[in-house]
């Protein structure tokens, strides 16, 4: 194996860049780490770790459970795998991790289609702040390039 794909909340979905973009499925594995001091810290309700899940159950991803950080590292030394691919976030909380796993191993972030365009950085602490100011470009797209 040469890449283990890490996938995290800003991420689950199929059709992300990141299936596609990193290695071919015979040299890749999907994980996701199910982090629950990071979600408490993150203020993810039942409900949103309820949707998590249920995300997780329609993607072809392993599940374990612990410190995201210690559980990739610990992957990544027992995999020997070369690769830590994730998806791009404005998650200050992942963007921290992806920083801190750099200094030990190599890690890219795979940028996605954006939803909506936006005209300045949304406000992410509340999903109806951003989705108020994101419902104004959401639905203009019409499919046509």
């Amino acid at each position: 194996m040469t890449q283990l794909i890490w996938l995290h909340e800003d991420c689950l979905r199929a059709t992300h860049r990141l299936f596609t973009e990193a290695a071919s499925a015979d040299t890749a594995r999907p994980v996701f780490i199910w982090d629950d001091p990071y979600m408490t810290a993150m203020h993810y309700g039942l409900k949103r770790r309820v949707f998590i899940y249920e995300s997780l159950c329609e993607l072809p991803v392993d599940i374990y459970v612990g410190d995201t950080i210690e559980t990739l590292r610990d992957l990544h030394s027992q995999w020997g795998v070369d690769e830590i691919v994730t998806g791009k976030t404005p998650n200050p909380a992942l963007k921290a991790m992806m920083q801190n796993l750099r200094a030990e191993v190599k890690l890219s972030a795979i940028a996605d289609a954006p939803f909506v365009q936006m005209d300045s950085p949304p406000d992410l602490r509340r999903f109806f702040k951003y989705w108020n100011k994101a419902k104004k470009n959401a639905f203009l797209y019409d499919g046509r390039p």
